[in-house]
């Protein structure tokens, strides 16, 4: 038979247990609003009863039960939306990088507009058919000349814009890169931690949901896939395009490189990116702006389309000095171009007439070169005008932006979404939290009274009993 006491060790194990439940419903509340922060719950278990069985013991009505005790501090988290988070915000990196630069390259090209180069190129054709109108005018010489100095600032300002947003890319590729490696550095440092802690058989959660945390972040700047080698170490390892980031056998960080081409490495090893906001960057600036279908390059096919045909019409005429010959542009490329010296320092070396006869007074050359805005040509492989291609190129940009901005935001949804879903999970619900505060505090109480009544029957025993006859 059990001693007296007994009860009291049983009654002091509710105590305990439920004492450490409201502690923890007390932390999940005091972190409700902190991020990457997961709920805790404590794992209660009936205590091993007494006495074992065995062959000397006597037969009875059964074993007694001990108590309960905490058998573990668990958080409730769901690795499935976990990954599936984790997916959903290296797409939204993907695309919200390209938003954000392909916004800032619209701004740049600023069409339709007064100041840009379509206006540019307006001003220049009409200011060769008002030449046609005076030819021997002085002023309408340098309207030319004027005009065709903006036309040439427009494409070198617009290169330069465009060269940029290309080198603003190519910052946020180290910045997100370098990012990448520290917190692949964190999380080796954090699972050398939690190694520890799981060595000496205690759950460290808080480290765990810091680690969480920076994973997140890191899933955002590529798609990163996590596994965990060794589960009971507590420790994980994070790999790019198949290949090791973070090494959790070997606490190793293989360093992720992206170089001026695009090309990926992570550890010397090349990979390709799937998606994240460092893909996104790459692709805009070796693809979208630079390359050879980026927006440099038509830029620049533009500008020697121009360049060309101006100087093959301006040629065949004749200055206001009888000189013939003469290129009206010079350098190549938009950021290449410049006025011919010969134009530049001289406006009778503007050829306004078709034939020598015709100086000074003639300006069917004039005519012609006013009417090149109309002149259909290859350019870039495409059967079009001079302007007409600058308009594909303006369309081409204003459906690239968009396409990114309504896909960001359409990702943005689903990513939300997806964090809603763990949240749910994952997340601190005030309500339910009171609900489990007041339970414990009930049990609390109930265990409290249980030992007061033990005391009430040890009180009896001790005191009260053998006084009788006295």
């Amino acid at each position: 038979m059990g001693s007296t006491f007994f009860g009291l060790n049983t009654a002091l194990t509710g105590l305990t247990a439920q004492q450490k439940a409201l502690y923890t419903v007390t932390h999940n509340l005091t972190n409700a609003s902190t991020e990457g922060y997961t709920r805790q719950r404590v794992t209660l278990a009936a205590a091993p009863a007494y006495a074992y069985p065995g062959a000397t013991t006597l037969v009875g009505a059964g074993q007694i039960g001990t108590g309960v005790e905490v058998t573990a501090f668990a958080r409730l988290r769901d690795q499935f939306l976990d990954v599936q988070l984790r997916e959903q915000l290296a797409t939204l990196g993907q695309w919200q990088a390209r938003s954000d630069q392909l916004g800032r390259v619209n701004q740049v090209i600023n069409e339709p507009g007064d100041s840009g180069l379509a206006s540019a190129l307006q001003k220049f054709w009409a200011a060769w058919q008002g030449l046609s109108l005076a030819p021997e005018s002085a002023s309408a010489r340098e309207v030319v000349r004027s005009t065709a100095q903006s036309l040439v600032s427009a494409f070198r300002g617009l290169a330069t814009q465009l060269t940029q947003a290309q080198t603003e890319a190519d910052a946020k590729i180290s910045d997100r890169t370098a990012r990448a490696n520290a917190l692949a550095g964190q999380i080796t440092s954090l699972n050398q931690q939690i190694a520890k802690i799981v060595g000496l058989g205690q759950q460290p959660n808080d480290l765990m949901d810091e680690r969480d945390r920076l994973v997140d972040e890191l899933g955002g700047i590529a798609l990163i896939s996590v596994t965990q080698p060794n589960p009971s170490n507590g420790k994980i390892s994070i790999s790019i395009g198949g290949q090791l980031l973070v090494d959790s056998t070997t606490d190793a960080v293989n360093a992720l490189a992206v170089d001026a081409a695009g090309n990926v490495t992570v550890g010397s090893t090349g990979v390709t990116l799937a998606d994240g906001s460092l893909r996104g960057l790459i692709d805009v600036r070796n693809t979208v702006i630079g390359g050879s279908s980026g927006y440099l390059a038509r830029l620049d096919t533009l500008a020697n389309a121009l360049i060309a045909s101006v100087n093959a019409q301006h040629a065949a005429g004749f200055g206001l000095d009888g000189t013939t010959g003469n290129a009206f542009f010079a350098g190549a490329g938009a950021a290449g171009i410049s006025l011919a010296p010969a134009v530049a320092g001289s406006l009778d070396k503007i050829a306004a007439s078709a034939t020598a006869a015709d100086v000074p007074g003639g300006s069917g050359n004039a005519v012609l070169l006013g009417q090149l805005k109309d002149l259909t040509q290859v350019i870039g492989g495409v059967t079009t005008t001079i302007d007409g291609y600058y308009q594909t190129v303006v369309s081409q940009v204003g459906v690239d932006a968009d396409q990114a901005f309504r896909m960001a935001l359409v990702q943005r949804s689903v990513a939300d979404a997806t964090s809603n879903r763990r949240d749910g999970v994952s997340g601190v619900n005030l309500d339910e939290e009171l609900a489990d505060m007041v339970r414990f505090q009930k049990s609390y109480n109930a265990a409290a009274r249980m030992i007061t009544t033990i005391d009430e029957m040890l009180e009896l025993i001790v005191n009260r009993m053998g006084l009788v006859g006295r």
